[in-house]
């Protein structure tokens, strides 16, 4: 009663290649988180080299078909400017 173990027969850990092997995991999906984690940290670190939310930017790339989209448009935005907020109130 409870929550079932999957059997680990090369020493208690999980092999994804294994698992792949063995049609137990898809390699597209594993395609598909490689693909977020490099697209959303190269959209990362340009939106923080163009002074923009980097928050939005991660978001944006590890959306599967939206990601090279996103690493498009932060390509070819302009860098903001930094401003004070005593520059704003004037």
């Amino acid at each position: 009663m409870g929550v079932s173990h999957l059997p680990l027969n090369n020493g208690g850990y999980m092999n994804i290649f294994e698992m792949m092997r063995t049609g137990e995991l898809h390699p597209m999906w594993f395609a598909f988180g490689i693909q977020a984690i490099a697209l959303g940290g190269l959209c990362f670190l340009l939106a923080r080299s163009k002074n923009r939310n980097y928050k939005l930017a991660i978001l944006a790339g590890v959306i599967p078909m939206f990601n090279y989209l996103s690493v498009l448009y932060y390509i070819g935005v302009p860098k903001l400017e930094k401003t004070s907020p005593e520059v704003i109130k004037q």
